[in-house]
């Protein structure tokens, strides 16, 4: 075959793994805003800001739970041959399996805390979203497997949303809907997990021995502190805003809903080149990060103009008329989205190809301990524009210092190829 032959083939390759993506991740973000204006009409307005509420707290326990495998995960697995695989998916399965109950149980608690309004809902909520964390999505990224991810892990969170939304629409409360949610991710890590080893079950005599749970939530220490910081950074606001300014609260938390929404919508283009970017060969990892990084950008700046021109018809058809959202927060959160798009990229498929998760790991605490008290600040003095303001100043900030670490990165390699070609 040709060398534009075999281009040609790796761009359809590609674009159809990229599609696969698309389908699962479309499927989620329509079950899941279809969701939101059934909860209001269901709860009210208040109601549905205990539920976020509940939701953020939750987001930052399935972070925890998860342990970084969402961020090192797909580079690990997609270098690996079966044996490997396998031994990688067990040890992550043993270590979640062993935080999930104290971190989503001090979610529940926290989340009561913090919304004595609706305890009830903020604790489901809570629990629901860390439920997240035991996700094998991460696996199928790895592995370039679209329809393996659609069938294993979507279908069933599908199933249990849409059963969620016909039990509210049938008269039940907002319960209702968060337990057929959580119902669905509880199928879908039993439907990957399944579908997983019974792939690998040939390779089970060859796996390497299952390392102690010690050793391998050490080695998975940075990608950890990179996912649990993003997810700090996207739910402590919520929280700062329901303390600081509860009367804007139902506003922030429909528009930072949306935004988290679309730019999960936007994941497929990511998760695509968490599988293409890294490669055995360093030089061939950094040119193509390279590419990723000048394609993000570009694709970053379409996608803040889009979410601009389309976020506010949004946003009252999720409210259901009885949430107002003014203009200039639309245009803050079409800069989040954008921003967090081209950040999530060199995060999470840049930065682990590069050997430099501690770079994205540093950038994200920093930000997050810069970011709370100007969203405290932003919310007393401006409430949910405010706020808003003050969380994409500090993604801004996050985003250009691991732009710049993973450009430095990418000239060095570059280099030191040079020089080896040279000496040759």
């Amino acid at each position: 075959m040709s060398e534009s032959g075999r281009r040609l083939r790796r761009l359809t390759g590609g674009l159809g793994r990229m599609s696969g993506f698309a389908l699962s991740i479309a499927l989620l973000a329509v079950a899941s805003l279809a969701a939101i204006p059934v909860m209001v009409g269901a709860e009210g307005d208040r109601g549905w800001g205990a539920i976020a509420l509940g939701q953020a707290v939750g987001a930052i326990a399935a972070a925890a739970i998860g342990f970084g495998w969402g961020v090192s995960g797909p580079a690990r697995i997609a270098v690996a041959d079966g044996p490997h695989r396998r031994t990688a998916y067990v040890e992550s399965v043993r270590a979640r399996a062993a935080l999930f109950v104290p971190i989503a149980a001090t979610s529940g608690a926290l989340a009561a805390l913090v919304a004595p309004q609706s305890p009830g809902l903020a604790v489901l909520g809570a629990i629901t979203a860390a439920t997240a964390g035991v996700s094998a999505n991460w696996y199928f990224v790895g592995t370039g497997s679209p329809y393996a991810l659609l069938v294993a892990e979507t279908v069933p969170r599908v199933l249990g949303t849409v059963i969620g939304i016909a039990l509210m629409l049938g008269g039940a409360g907002a319960a209702a809907g968060l337990t057929g949610m959580l119902g669905g991710l509880v199928a879908a890590f039993v439907c990957s997990t399944v579908w997983i080893l019974l792939g690998l079950r040939p390779h089970r005599d060859l796996a390497p021995r299952p390392a102690r749970l010690s050793r391998v939530l050490a080695e998975q220490r940075h990608g950890m502190g990179s996912a649990l910081g993003s997810a700090v950074y996207i739910a402590l606001p919520l929280v700062v805003v329901t303390v600081i300014a509860p009367a804007a609260q139902p506003v922030f938390a429909l528009v930072d809903k949306l935004q988290r929404q679309v730019s999960v919508a936007l994941q497929p283009v990511i998760t695509v080149a968490q599988g293409w970017v890294p490669r055995r060969d360093v030089a061939q990892s950094a040119a193509r990060a390279r590419t990723a990084l000048a394609v993000g950008a570009a694709a970053a700046s379409v996608i803040g103009l889009v979410v601009v021109l389309a976020g506010g018809p949004a946003l009252r058809w999720l409210g259901g008329g009885e949430i107002a959202v003014m203009p200039l927060a639309v245009v803050l959160m079409a800069l989040f989205v954008a921003v967090n798009f081209f950040e999530s990229l060199v995060a999470k498929a840049l930065l682990p190809s590069l050997g430099r998760l501690r770079i994205g790991a540093h950038a994200t605490v920093v930000s997050t301990f810069v970011v709370v008290p100007l969203v405290a600040l932003g919310a007393a003095l401006w409430g949910a524009v405010g706020a808003l303001t003050a969380v994409v100043l500090g993604l801004v900030t996050r985003g250009a210092v691991e732009a710049v670490a993973a450009s430095r990165t990418i000239r060095a390699t570059h280099a030191v190829t040079i020089r080896e070609e040279i000496d040759v």
